[in-house]
């Protein structure tokens, strides 16, 4: 006897639109012989469907749908029988249901489908630069609203050839429903044109003159998928400090890309973890350990043990290293090892995105630009990522007894910038909550709104330093707010009251509040007439966003370490010890003040806060110890009595107990780095000299009054110098200081975990991007039994602020605080 006839609407949530989620509900319906229809709406997929096999296809639909495709939430409600004749998809509508919102996609990388047609000379497609399919392309970058379909994206230019509307419309087809579909015929076109010239070459001789140019060492401005790069050969060393000179004025890295895994591996080391990570489909820059080979020119990353390596994830990019030459010969191999890939903006604006604003914009730096007319709608930059192996997978430990104590699910991806292939990705939080927008740092800034369940933050922004980020910032969350259809009620940011975007939150606050009083005295109230306004303390939001990745709402020992945040006592906070919870926070632990010599100007200068902890430490003596590590020699005595003049000015030279600082002294007093050309220089250099295997480390001092503890690094200071002018090699000095480090994490978190009866540790802030210090903190404190958390989905860095803003008040607001 057969299954009984039923009816069903099934509303499928999540990220299901662009992905192909239409499609292969078809098929499988098809298949079950099942009758209905299927639509996007802009609450998510809606399917009604009807026949003898529902339960079936409600199975196999978790774990047949599409690969780009996720799931958050699937509800099934009866229906009276209809009778439906077929199965079909229909036009997307706009949901009826209150504030409806449905995820977007992050860009996709090239598949493997698409890059085989792309070099198959029997193909439609053959070397098409916007080649793509229902499982890869562009995606967030081309969104302007949802839902999800072609007219709401910036293909809409581009009406389909036949060909191309015939794959479209068949369900079947690998491009049914795919929304950036085009080929050569009706799609996108690219043009190559030198600097300063009216017009350019076209689409294949575009390519061929754009890999010539970079042959001979020029640099060109590439279109990408969300915004420009600015490339060169990577091999080639006058090309890479010409544009080291022209562009970046620090030692910062820059990024490189390779055709291929077997490429990087001439000139970096290779993990399986990292090889996975550089292949899936979200193509971020992975950091790499460096081999001592001179494949690429000594510029592309100097004093640094690493390199940013990412692959192509772009048809345009492939097209660089493997495009035929005019006589269409294809090379074996690839035109380039590497080419560097550098964000194309200048020096601290956001990522150029259209055509004129990168002629305008870039011509002093480059020789020449591969444009295109699909236009970016939103500009995404490059995600970076690292492997950390959270000092698991050392030998000599038991692996499965402590795999429990880090509370780490996925496969170890550290974040540095969260961005392309990974933004706009929700954030699942633990349950429903009020619409809270968090506006993050200054610093490696994002913005976080919650909506429902889950936690929209947006891609890297930049630093707020200028009128363009912060146009960014406003254009970003417009978008988002439209796309997710969220309207804050409350606004978080940081208590720093200089910030750009503590002043942006605050101005916004003030517009709405203006307008709900004209709204009120018309009776007319506006959504937005009652917004609340909040301050959340730099260090408190660190914690904050590994309790919201982790759903914490108990109290936790809090460890949070970076350069400077502003603190409640109006000092500059950075090697803190909190206890905290939803409802607030107590600081039961600092990092010993020592003066900023000259304020944050001092943050560059890594020498003069060297001068500041040799002060504190060596009093009267100080500057006799500066004497001999040769500090007067290199900076002139005058210099340095004037800055210790400086120094012990109160005016001039604010208090700061910021770990970042310390790393910076003690990088400075090694001669390893005394200026920072950028974020972090120092103690990056700092952690990249440090022997493995040293086992000692120096003596701090813990002062305790009441329950509060400051450590006092001064004893660690002078036995640094000690060690200097006793000739100890500056590898084994930088790694006895971090062990060091790692040991007074220890020391305050057992301390802290008998005080206060707690089990559950919570690490956050940029120095424990520092990998010495977080794999060696994780062992030790998942020894001693604690559970560790750390940030997972998103940066330790400041980027993570803004999620923890938003946690902290979305939760308070819950619990009616």
């Amino acid at each position: 006897m057969g299954h009984m006839v039923e009816r069903f609407q099934i509303i499928i949530k999540g990220i299901v639109q662009g992905v192909g989620f239409r499609p292969t509900v078809y098929n499988l319906a098809e298949s079950l012989d099942l009758k209905g229809f299927v639509t996007n709406t802009s609450d998510g997929v809606l399917v009604e469907i009807e026949g003898a096999r529902v339960a079936d296809f409600v199975r196999r639909i978790r774990t047949e749908s599409p690969p780009l495709s996720r799931i958050t939430d699937l509800t099934v409600t009866p229906l009276p029988q209809h009778g439906y004749t077929y199965f079909s998809i229909l036009a997307s509508t706009d949901a009826a249901t209150d504030r409806p919102f449905t995820l977007v996609s992050p860009d996709v990388s090239t598949c493997d489908d698409c890059l085989r047609e792309l070099l198959d000379p029997s193909d439609r497609r053959h070397l098409y630069p916007f080649i793509n399919c229902t499982n890869c392309g562009p995606r967030y970058s081309i969104t302007r609203s949802v839902p999800y379909d072609r007219p709401n994206t910036t293909m809409a230019d581009f009406a389909m050839c036949p060909d191309c509307l015939q794959e479209y419309h068949d369900p079947k087809n690998r491009r049914f429903h795919a929304q950036p579909n085009a080929c050569p015929v009706c799609g996108p076109q690219v043009e190559f044109k030198l600097r300063n010239a009216d017009c350019g070459m076209r689409n294949g001789k575009a390519i061929t003159e754009a890999i010539n140019l970079l042959k001979n060492g020029c640099i060109i401005a590439v279109k990408g998928l969300g915004g420009f790069h600015i490339a060169c050969d990577a091999g080639n060393d006058d090309a890479v400090r010409k544009l080291r000179e022209k562009k970046r004025k620090s030692n910062k890295p820059f990024a490189v890309m390779s055709q291929d895994v077997k490429y990087i591996e001439q000139y970096c080391m290779l993990s399986d973890e990292e090889r996975k990570v550089l292949q899936s489909n979200r193509r971020p820059i992975v950091l790499l350990r460096k081999k001592a080979l001179d494949v690429l020119a000594t510029a592309v990353s100097p004093n640094n043990n690493y390199i940013g390596c990412m692959l192509p994830y772009t048809p345009l990019h492939n097209l660089l290293f493997t495009h035929p030459d005019t006589s269409g010969t294809y090379l074996e191999g690839s035109h380039f090892k590497a080419l560097v890939m550098t964000s194309g903006n200048l020096s601290e604006e956001p990522i150029v995105r259209d055509n004129d604003e990168a002629i305008r914009k870039l011509s002093d730096i480059v020789d020449g630009f591969l444009l295109h007319d699909r236009d970016i709608f939103m500009r995404v930059d490059d995600s970076v990522v690292r492997i950390a192996d959270y000092g698991l997978r050392n030998a000599e430990l038991e692996t499965t007894d402590l795999q429990s104590g880090v509370q780490n699910p996925q496969s170890a991806i550290s974040f540095l910038r969260r961005s392309r292939g990974y933004a706009p990705d929700p954030i699942a939080l633990y349950d429903e909550g009020p619409e809270v927008l968090g506006c993050g740092a200054d610093l490696k800034n994002t913005f976080t709104l919650t909506k429902g369940k889950f936690a929209i933050m947006s891609q890297h922004i930049g630093d707020m330093e200028n009128f363009e980020t912060v146009r960014f910032f406003e254009e970003c969350l417009a978008n988002l707010k439209a796309v997710y259809r969220s309207e804050p009620v409350a606004i978080v940011h940081d208590l720093h009251p200089g910030y750009l975007s503590t002043r942006w939150a605050l101005d916004y606050g003030l517009r709405n509040a203006e307008s709900g009083i004209k709204a009120a005295n018309s009776d007319l109230r506006t959504p937005n007439s009652a917004i609340d306004l909040y301050a959340i303390q730099h260090h408190y939001a660190h914690i904050g966003s590994v309790m919201a990745e982790h759903g914490l709402t108990i109290k936790v020992i809090g460890v949070a370490f970076d350069g400077t945040g502003y603190g409640v006592d109006g000092n500059l906070w950075g090697g803190e010890f909190l206890i905290a919870d939803i409802l607030g926070f107590d600081r039961v632990g600092q990092f010993k003040y020592v003066s900023l010599p000259g304020g944050e100007a001092a943050i560059k200068e890594p020498w003069k806060t060297a001068v500041s902890y040799v002060m504190d430490a060596a009093g009267d003596k100080a500057l006799d110890c500066l004497e001999r590590i040769r500090f007067t020699k290199k900076y002139g005595s005058e210099t340095i009595k004037r800055l210790m003049l400086v120094a012990r000015s109160r005016e001039l030279s604010p208090l700061a107990s910021g770990a970042g600082r310390l790393f910076d002294a003690v990088s400075a007093l090694l001669g390893i780095c005394d200026r920072n050309t950028f974020e972090g220089e120092a103690a990056m250099a700092l952690e990249a000299i440090a022997l493995q295997g040293i086992g000692d480390e120096y003596n701090v001092e813990f002062k305790n009054e009441n329950g509060y503890t400051v450590i006092d690094y001064s004893p660690a200071i002078m036995a640094i110098i000690s060690d200097l002018v006793q000739k100890v090699a500056v590898q084994v000095i930088a790694a006895k200081f971090h062990n060091t480090v790692v040991s007074v994490i220890r020391a305050m978190v057992r301390g802290l975990s008998d005080k206060y009866k707690l089990n559950d540790v919570a690490l956050s802030g940029g120095t424990f991007q520092n990998l010495y210090i977080l794999n060696r903190v994780i062992k030790v404190l998942s020894l001693d039994g604690m559970n560790v958390f750390v940030n997972n989905q998103v940066p330790c860095n400041d980027a993570c602020i803004s999620l923890g803003q938003a946690y902290i008040i979305r939760e308070r607001m819950k619990q009616g605080a």
